[in-house]
């Protein structure tokens, strides 16, 4: 029974499928690419840690009301720098929905001995990618 007492709770395990990336990085795209990009990276990275369906769809749906208050704020402001700053933080906003809900199971995965991804090459992608939707549909939709 002693034993037991002694044992660790947290067992190392090989991760499952691809590694996760860290939460905190994917501020980075979302600081530059905008919602879309926080959203996309969000998910995917929920994917890879697992998370329930409906924290991957709360996240989307973040995604999606930031980016449509941006459309709106890009309707009522006139100067680029004002478009651009609402996209900022549009994805800063989302991003903390992704941290709320991902750096609890992450913080899991590095305990049991897991090694993040690097976010570099996927990061560039959203920033670029979701960035350019986001400016198309910005100015097709709204000027």
């Amino acid at each position: 029974m002693q034993d037991e007492l002694f044992s660790p709770t947290i067992r190392e395990q090989p991760p499952p499928g691809k590694p996760p990336w860290r939460p905190e990085s994917i501020l980075y795209p979302a600081f530059f690419g905008g919602p879309l990009a926080a959203a996309t990276l969000g998910v995917l990275n929920g994917r890879r840690l697992a998370l329930p369906r409906p924290q991957l769809l709360a996240i989307a749906a973040a995604g999606l009301v930031a980016f449509g208050a941006r459309l709106a704020v890009s309707a009522t402001v006139d100067s680029a720098s004002g478009v651009r700053l609402a996209g900022t933080i549009a994805g800063v906003l989302v991003w903390l929905v992704v941290l709320a809900f991902q750096r609890k199971p992450f913080r899991t995965f590095s305990y049991r001995g897991g090694d993040p991804a690097r976010l570099v090459g996927p990061g560039f992608a959203a920033f670029l990618g979701c960035g350019a939707l986001e400016a198309v549909l910005i100015l097709v939709l709204v000027r």
